[in-house]
């Protein structure tokens, strides 16, 4: 049986996975040497095309292009009416401006846990953390997952809340046959290099809801706006995105079917309600119980010489260990508001939430999109490290 490469072997894989990122070619610079030529970067025409075409593949009626994610979430909570003092729940595993947005707008941060087996917010704990000052809900489709909407938003209807879906992870993805951003009240995504849609940097806000697309419109053009530059590399990208959404299942579902024979390592069970899944980067559960007690670390380390790169999620660790929230002085230096936090006497060092923790600290691994863009023959050698590991795991 072959050595392990962590232990001199030979690597399963001796070539980079999938595709670079991003793509481009001559289609993109030509659309920028358009707007460039046109000596008129102020005006706006593809930024409204890239608003209407953009909404529309996500099942919105409007669309509003911002500068990036981290704005489009602070436009989508004023939009909504959101103001100071009022409480916003957001999961635990999230990039930290889900978290610090709501800051930005003088509300509370109510951070809370995640369901163990999709690593998005939980149900139950959203319920559970209602007060009277809840206002509004951040359900983030955590690496491209679609969030429980359906009981997101039995819980939001019942307790007269907004729902803001952060889908910046989730370009295309789809509930129940719908555009993820488009169930919610309103829906932010980022475009910022990494993800799967991108113009390098911006943000879009969508919704169908008339008077909310006129708020955030209003609110977007103090100084939020996307410029035509950004938005003719989005519409770009955007004609490219469903060939890769295709190329990405097609690659997972080979990945997922191989990974049926190897003990300790799960794919998150895909909920039938979860109808397209357009992931920014995609999960898998290690139980080291069933890997012959290896650790998660020793595993990675062992996938990593085999020539497979894996990380922990982009966002895994849980926000509460973040930035502002576990050093409170950092909210000034940041110079993010702090008034309505101290009322709150919230202490983030404090929250603890079980199950975020216990996966970010044991189980979850990620692989970034771009290695899905492939063919199979990368799954199958992703698949063949993985069977080499835990048939030698005596040898780590």
């Amino acid at each position: 049986m072959a050595a392990l490469a962590i232990n001199g072997g030979e690597p399963v894989v001796k070539h980079g996975l999938g595709k670079g990122w991003p793509i481009y070619d001559e289609t993109e610079e030509n659309a920028l040497l358009e707007v460039l030529r046109s000596g008129a970067w102020n005006r706006r025409e593809k930024v409204d095309e890239v608003g209407e075409k953009f909404a529309a593949y996500h099942d919105a009626k409007y669309g509003i292009p911002l500068a990036n994610g981290t704005v489009a979430l602070q436009c989508a909570l004023k939009a909504a009416g959101i103001t100071a003092g009022d409480e916003v729940i957001v999961p635990a595993l999230t990039f930290v401006a889900t978290g610090t947005s709501a800051v930005c707008v003088n509300a509370v941060p109510v951070i809370v846990d995640i369901d163990p087996l999709t690593y998005n917010i939980s149900p139950d704990a959203i319920v559970d953390a209602i007060t009277p000052r809840t206002k509004a809900i951040i359900p983030v489709h955590n690496g491209g997952y679609p969030a429980d909407m359906d009981a997101i938003m039995e819980v939001a209807e019942k307790h007269d809340l907004k729902v803001i879906e952060d889908c910046a992870h989730a370009h295309g993805s789809q509930w129940r046959g719908k555009g993820v951003g488009s169930i919610g009240h309103l829906g932010t995504f980022s475009f910022q290099i990494g993800k799967t849609l991108t113009c390098g940097e911006g943000g879009m806000v969508i919704t169908y809801d008339e008077e909310l697309a006129n708020t955030a419109r209003h609110i977007a053009n103090l100084n939020m706006r996307m410029t035509n530059l950004q938005a003719a590399l989005l519409l770009c990208q955007l004609e490219r995105l469903p060939d890769q959404i295709e190329t990405r299942e097609r690659n997972m579902a080979y990945l997922v079917k191989g990974m049926e024979s190897i003990d300790g390592l799960h794919p998150i069970p895909r909920d039938e309600r979860v109808t397209r899944w357009c992931f920014y980067y995609w999960d898998f559960r290690f139980v080291s119980e069933e890997f012959d007690g290896i650790s998660r670390g020793r595993f990675l380390e062992a996938l990593s010489a085999e020539g497979v790169p894996c990380g922990v999620g982009a966002h895994g660790i849980p926000i509460y260990h973040e930035g502002p929230f576990a050093s409170p002085e950092m909210f000034d230096q940041l110079g993010l508001p702090r008034k309505y936090l101290g009322d709150n006497a919230i202490d983030y060092t404090d929250v603890h939430c079980p199950q975020a923790d216990y996966v970010y600290n044991n189980e979850v691994c990620s692989f970034g999109h771009a290695m899905f863009l492939g063919d199979t023959d990368d799954m199958q050698l992703i698949l063949d490290a993985f069977q080499k590991i835990r048939n030698n795991t005596d040898a780590l």
